[in-house]
């Protein structure tokens, strides 16, 4: 990714990510994979905690089929699936609501890029108190420095 800049991700419900995408935030990269995900009431908590976590994967398949390969004329390479796995991504952007669903993904991710910052809702009001980024900060600096 020399000489370009990183993408910012949202995680949301559909006004949150449509707000962000009519910012100009949507892009797919080399596979076709988009920066974005509309979390709606089928969303299953399997499928948000994948679209966020690092994990690799053939291209967005979850298993191969019968025959072992899903292109028996040139080889596979594992895809990254996740936020988290893309070099792409520097800032990722979930909802509250929805990083409470799956903190302790939110919670185990330690490094400084991509960035996880969590936003509010139209339906969830920002609460600092669950705010996991907020809380690593606080501990950075003692009370008196704060002010």
């Amino acid at each position: 990714m020399a000489g370009r800049g990183k993408l910012i991700a949202v995680m949301g419900d559909e006004d949150t990510v449509t707000g962000f995408l009519l910012g100009g935030i949507g892009e797919l990269d080399k596979h076709r994979r988009p920066n974005f995900l509309v979390v709606e009431k089928e969303t299953s908590l399997a499928e948000i905690e994948e679209t966020f976590r690092w994990e690799r994967g053939l291209g967005g398949v979850s298993k191969l089929p019968e025959g072992g390969s899903l292109c028996p004329l040139t080889p596979c390479f594992a895809i990254p699936r996740g936020f988290l796995a893309r070099e792409d991504v520097g800032m990722i952007l979930i909802s509250q609501a929805l990083a409470e669903q799956i903190r302790p993904a939110v919670a185990a991710h330690a490094r400084a890029l991509p960035a996880v910052l969590e936003i509010p809702s139209k339906d969830h009001p920002y609460d600092p108190a669950r705010d996991s980024v907020l809380r690593r900060a606080r501990g950075l600096f003692a009370p008196d420095e704060l002010r």
